[in-house]
């Protein structure tokens, strides 16, 4: 008797302990050994993954209705078939690819910021964070070494390679002073003496004070497209291109310039400019 009650007890231990097994297969859990995100201001404690639902546990952050997007291992958009929401400390995803969730962005508008999260689904959790700064602009914050692969630094270092040839290129069109024909406007592109340092200004005579005034950026990037306003004919139009000169400062203006590569002069406002 006493046999059998101690079987009877084995089966039962044994089905409890076999449900658990099994129900626990189904759930993966990650921590990581570093959770601060940003100044300390937001941690990811963990993330829990089980059938179509994924839990990011954080603290800190004050999210509500605020945008997320989702990606894979290689940080491919997962698209728009997921329910989500913020509550109590839980990022809660549900969609029939949560448990292929391996990546996030967070888009805090609130607080000018995007934060990029990578590697949940490891204890290799990376991260950066696109924030505003009142005095330069977006900059990105984190450890991009450990954020992005091997394969995707050589990729991006080809990348600002091409990009910094082309702004060469760009500029190159450019350089050099340009007056208006009534001779009280000018753009002045130059280059510092070993060519690393690329500026452009745009100058105004002041005939009281005779002085030029104006404004002037150091550029960090062109690129020039085609010309698609209505201001000009469209036989003058099919010749110009846009060069926009993207401002270091980001929290400044870019400048715009019209280039007419038929007749290599400058064109706005109504007035031409030549090259000196």
């Amino acid at each position: 008797m006493k046999l059998k009650a101690f079987l009877i007890m084995a089966g039962l231990w044994m089905g409890l302990f076999g449900l658990t097994a099994c129900g626990g297969a189904d759930v993966r859990t990650y921590q990581y050994p570093e959770t601060a995100v940003l100044f300390n201001d937001f941690h990811i404690k963990k993330t829990v993954y089980s059938p179509g639902v994924m839990k990011l546990y954080y603290r800190g952050g004050q999210f509500k209705d605020t945008p997320i997007r989702c990606y894979d291992a290689n940080f491919e958009d997962l698209g728009d078939q997921f329910e989500y929401s913020f509550q109590n400390g839980v990022l809660t995803v549900q969609a029939d690819f949560a448990e292929q969730i391996s990546g996030l962005t967070i888009e805090d508008k609130d607080h000018d910021t995007v934060y990029h999260l990578r590697y949940l689904d490891s204890t290799q959790f990376a991260w950066l964070a696109d924030t505003l700064w009142l005095d330069y602009g977006m900059m990105t914050m984190g450890d991009e070494a450990r954020y992005y692969s091997d394969a995707e630094r050589q990729a991006q270092a080809e990348r600002e390679s091409a990009e910094h040839e082309q702004t060469r290129d760009v500029f190159a069109l450019l350089e050099g002073t340009w007056i208006s024909e009534d001779g009280l406007q000018k753009y002045v592109f130059s280059t510092d003496a070993d060519g690393s340092e690329l500026r452009a200004a745009e100058l105004w005579r002041n005939e009281t004070e005779q002085m030029w005034n104006g404004w002037e950026l150091c550029v960090e990037s062109a690129f020039q497209t085609p010309y698609f306003g209505g201001e000009y004919s469209e036989d003058v139009a099919e010749h110009l291109q846009e060069i926009v000169l993207g401002n270091s400062n980001h929290a400044a203006a870019d400048l715009h310039v019209l280039y007419d590569t038929q007749n290599e002069v400058i064109l706005g406002s109504g007035l031409t400019y030549h090259r000196e």
